[in-house]
């Protein structure tokens, strides 16, 4: 007879734009072996191809939040009510009320406490529904797996929740790029010059400050990383700026083409007021873009202590760091972070060592930093 398949039910229905939606495409397509069940993924979201697991697209996120988590619930509850632990686990890739549903135990991934700690713009409804779902997953979850140090201390600090339930896990960082380089919307903008790239997808990530710096930062372009989501302050700067005319508004554009346009990039920005890690500075870094970060202290452990680090949040902080971080060579590409693959081999291993942990045990398992 043959032995039954270990399977991963992966609760998805907190992936949004940004950061998390990498993790979700980058460990299905790393994924070493066994059944990848997916509950909730984004609607427009495939499995990427080439992944050695078994790819099972269960539901998709669909309407607002409230329909999308009830869902979520009810399809976590129907594949795991007859699973049998041991042969099924359970990860949700972001904290939602949605792993009530789960009759397994479930290990979350935690990538930021922001809504507590940089609220600043959030929607009451937003923040009372990130307190429920924080709330629910500190409850519920066996482990809870810290994308840096940085959040691990917040979750002790804002939650009491002791280090025995949670460990650090990094995620990978590299990028393919296509040949060709930036894509035609980049090249026609900058006719040649060179520019700068800033994410700029969420109103936490500081984009009003390298506007601020752009009259002082001469014959550099700016393109700002919208993902397609605009935010009413970041161009109400540019409406402002006497730079206006050197700034490019980019919507979402594919994998390719933002590998492209970040390695082609004289210096990639990140003057954030708050970060969980930082992905996009570990990604620029290893594609070997010079990499501008705030003090932020979670962009300092993302980017290993290898980017230039402004010294205060402002404009002129700014200037001095895109001044020192274009006139020193470019960093080796690949000279920080890690493989999506060895970040995927680490989330599975400890995804497999959490199915029999015993939380009294203080966690022993720690990220080792594979360059």
């Amino acid at each position: 007879m043959r032995p039954a398949e270990p399977t991963t039910v992966v609760d998805c229905s907190g992936v949004g734009p940004g950061g998390i939606t990498r993790v979700l495409t980058e460990i299905t397509r790393h994924w070493p072996s066994g059944r990848l069940r997916l509950v909730a993924v984004p609607s427009g979201w495939d499995p990427p191809a080439g992944s050695a697991a078994d790819v099972d697209v269960v539901s998709r996120q669909a309407g607002d939040r409230a329909r999308t988590v009830a869902a979520a619930t009810n399809a976590l509850r129907k594949v795991t009510a007859r699973a049998k632990a041991g042969l099924v686990t359970v990860l949700s890739l972001s904290p939602s009320v949605a792993v009530v549903g789960s009759r397994l135990p479930v290990t979350t991934v935690v990538h930021d406490l922001a809504f507590r700690l940089w609220p600043h713009g959030l929607p009451t409804a937003v923040r009372q529904y990130r307190r429920a779902s924080y709330g629910t997953a500190i409850k519920r979850s066996r482990r809870l797996l810290c994308v840096s140090a940085r959040t691990r201390h917040d979750l002790l600090g804002l939650y009491g929740v002791p280090e025995h339930r949670t460990v650090v896990w990094h995620p990978g960082s590299d990028l393919h790029v296509a040949p060709g380089g930036p894509q035609a919307q980049v090249r026609a903008a900058t006719a040649g010059r060179p520019y700068l790239v800033v994410a700029g997808h969420a109103a936490h990530k500081g984009v009003e400050l390298a506007v601020e710096a752009l009259p002082d930062i001469p014959g550099h372009v700016l393109a700002v990383l919208t993902s397609g989501q605009r935010i009413e302050r970041f161009e109400a700067a540019v409406a402002a700026s006497p730079a206006a005319d050197r700034v490019l508004l980019l919507d979402q554009l594919s994998d390719d083409d933002y590998a492209a346009t970040i390695a082609g990039a004289a210096a990639f920005l990140m003057p954030s007021h708050f970060e969980g890690y930082g992905l996009p500075a570990a990604e620029a870094l290893r594609l070997g873009t010079p990499t501008v970060i705030s003090p932020d202290p979670a962009l300092h452990e993302a980017t290993d202590g290898r980017a230039v680090r402004m010294t205060t949040w402002t404009a002129s902080a700014v200037v001095r760091a895109v001044t020192e971080a274009t006139g020193a060579p470019r960093p080796p590409v690949g000279a920080t972070g890690r493989s999506w693959r060895e970040a995927t081999l680490h989330l599975a291993d400890l995804l497999a060592a959490d199915n029999g942990h015993d939380l009294q045990t203080p966690a022993t398992r720690s990220i080792t930093r594979q360059v």
